[in-house]
Formats: structure tokens, sequence, C-alpha cells
């Protein structure tokens, strides 16, 4: 047997057996409490909710500057993706088009690519955000907003 091969093992396992026995002979009160029940369901209920929809679900959209696309999804609900920078015409196009990766659902930015027709070609422009809006927020929109 290689020597060599015997006393890295037996030095992984030595210092594999003292880190397991550190951790057994903690005290419980030097281990972090564990959250409780309600703190947990506190801190899952302040995670925002992902805001998810279906390429074929868009209804109708609009897009008050180059940076904002508001869109309709379904019958009612309002999403608003807002681009990593200036999407140049976006805002004066009656067509966009999005291109989603992998998927026709749509959960997060870099799940959503918005194609809109320049004058050289499509332009891609990357998506940096998408919030699905209350109905207040929505109904609050300026009506150059509303999809």
């Amino acid at each position: 047997m290689n020597p060599k091969l015997i006393l890295a093992a037996a030095l992984t396992l030595g210092v594999a057996g003292a880190a397991f026995a550190q951790g057994q002979s903690a005290s419980p009160a030097s281990s972090p409490p564990a959250s409780s029940p309600p703190e947990a369901a506190k801190a899952e209920a302040a995670k925002p909710e992902r805001a998810c929809f279906f390429n074929r679900d868009i209804r109708g959209f609009a897009a008050p500057d180059d940076k904002t696309l508001y869109l309709r999804v379904r019958s009612k609900e309002v999403f608003r993706l807002e681009m990593m920078g200036r999407c140049p015409d976006l805002d004066w196009e009656s067509r966009i088009a999005i291109d989603s990766r992998g998927s026709s659902s749509i959960c997060d930015p870099v799940d959503a690519t918005v194609l809109v027709r320049g004058p050289v070609g499509i332009d891609r422009c990357p998506v940096r955000a998408i919030t699905r809006l209350t109905p207040e927020e929505a109904a609050a929109l300026p009506r150059k907003a509303r999809p």
C-alpha cells in the first residue's frame, strides 16, 4: 500500500472526526436559537410574491417611456417590466414581442427580453425587474401607461 495515501486518509478522517466532536460538545446555550414557527411564517410572508405569467396570456401593453413597459396579462393583471437601459422606440411601437428563455413562463427578469422593431432591425431590450401591480396600483396608472 502507498504510505502517502494512508497518511492522507488518516488526516482527513482525523480532521472530520475532530470537527464532528467539536460540534457535538458545543453547549446548547452557545448554538444559535432556532427561529420559532411564528417568526419563520413572518419571514416567509415578507418575501415578495413571484410575479409569473405566460407569453400566451399577454393581452395588451403600454410603454409610457423607453425604460418602462406595462403588460396586461389575462384579463385583469398588470405587470411592470423595467428595462436595464433605454429601449429605443419602445414608447412609439404598436407591436412588440417578448422573447422568453427556456419556456413561455416568465418569472424573473432573466427570463424575458423585449423585442422592438427599430429603423435598422430588431432591438433586444433586457429586462431589469418585473413587478405585478396591485389592482389599486394598476387603476392609478396615468392613461398613457394603461395597457
